[in-house]
């Protein structure tokens, strides 16, 4: 008999008219840590969507939840509870070895660091055939000359030259352009793009967005990219998601976010990323009490209160719902709490 995933996998093509390409309703993590029965608590019931051909950043400081949240879309780790959902149709927690390859070859991640990702044993030709083979994207004829196409898709040509070639004798930016161009050999529909730019120098960062963004245009794919640079972000979605203490608080269109932020947090972190066009804050404008939360041990009600200047009783009692402040921007705080602003105008 087969199982759930397989079927699960059979029905593409049978999902409803434009669904979305991502969704995550009510995803968790917990880990166990130690002998003693403790726990972290890395995601928290995160609830996020990303329509096709649509790019949304993932922001936040680091053990926010980020790089968790993109290991759980792509199966590395095995929800504790919720759900994802791709193109309308919801994956099973668990999945056999051949479900897991086509979940795969639909979801790719690009990590961190180019050179952890590749092994330096083998040249840059194996690492690209390696999908295409996997996935039978590609035989022994033809699977050369699809290795050069991809090499040249990225930047890197020409691509014969550049698959003879070992991790170690390329530049971080042009290893970066191999890992793209691996996850692009499985041609999937989704990319997540976790950290893929703050090991590289600066000089190159925006080379490297500028080529996702134009892959992404190119394959209609659709993107979710995890970052701590507000710049970022702001340049690379459509809109940006804030996380802390593994919640998101705060999520609207990038120029919102990004430029008008309400969640005390997002402020924090706007304020307290370089500007180079403006003249510097006071140490005093950027309010700031209290350390980041022990995860093994988060407050009942808002994690942020211990270091909000804002913070009032009831954010000790109950993590507050996300609050609609406007079309498609809504906040993890009381402060904007329906009824309390009704009651203070009473």
């Amino acid at each position: 008999m087969p199982s759930p995933a397989t079927e699960f996998f059979k029905k593409e093509g049978q999902s409803p008219q434009q669904p979305l390409a991502l969704e995550l309703h009510d995803l968790t993590k917990v880990f166990k840590t130690g002998r003693a029965g403790h726990s972290v608590t890395a995601v928290n019931k995160v609830s996020l969507s990303i329509a096709r051909g649509e790019v949304l950043a993932l922001v936040g400081e680091s053990g926010s939840g980020k790089s968790t949240i993109a290991r759980l879309i792509a199966r590395l780790e095995t929800p504790t509870s919720g759900y994802v959902s791709l193109n309308g149709q919801m994956i099973p927690n668990r999945l056999g070895r051949a479900d897991l390859r086509k979940l795969r070859r639909r979801v790719q991640i690009i990590f961190q660091d180019p050179y952890a990702s590749l092994n330096a044993l083998n040249s840059v030709g194996y690492a690209l055939s390696r999908p295409l083979r996997i996935h039978k994207l590609a035989d022994a004829r033809t699977v050369g000359a699809s290795v050069n196409a991809l090499l040249e898709r990225v930047g890197l040509s020409p691509g014969a030259a550049w698959a003879a070639r070992r991790p170690g004798e390329l530049s971080g930016g042009q290893r970066q352009r191999v890992v793209i161009a691996r996850a692009l050999a499985a041609q999937p529909e989704l990319i997540l793009a976790d950290e893929p730019t703050s090991a590289l120098d600066v000089s190159i960062r925006l080379d490297v967005m500028n080529l996702l963004l134009d892959l992404k245009d190119q394959a209609g794919l659709s993107m979710l990219f995890i970052t701590h640079d507000l710049s970022g972000a702001h340049y690379m979605a459509d809109r940006v998601a804030v996380m802390y203490a593994g919640s998101v608080v705060e999520i609207g269109p990038a120029d919102a976010v990004i430029g008008q932020p309400q969640m005390p947090y997002t402020q924090l972190l706007r304020r307290a990323a370089p500007k180079f066009d403006e003249p510097p804050e006071a140490p005093d404008a950027v309010p700031l009490r209290g350390e980041v939360p022990d995860l093994k041990a988060l407050p009942p009600g808002c994690a942020f209160e211990p270091r909000c200047p804002h913070a009032m009783p009831v954010c000790k009692s109950a993590l507050p719902p996300l609050y609609e402040i406007a079309p498609g921007h809504q906040v993890r705080c009381v402060l904007f709490d329906p009824a309390r602003a009704a009651k203070a105008g009473d």
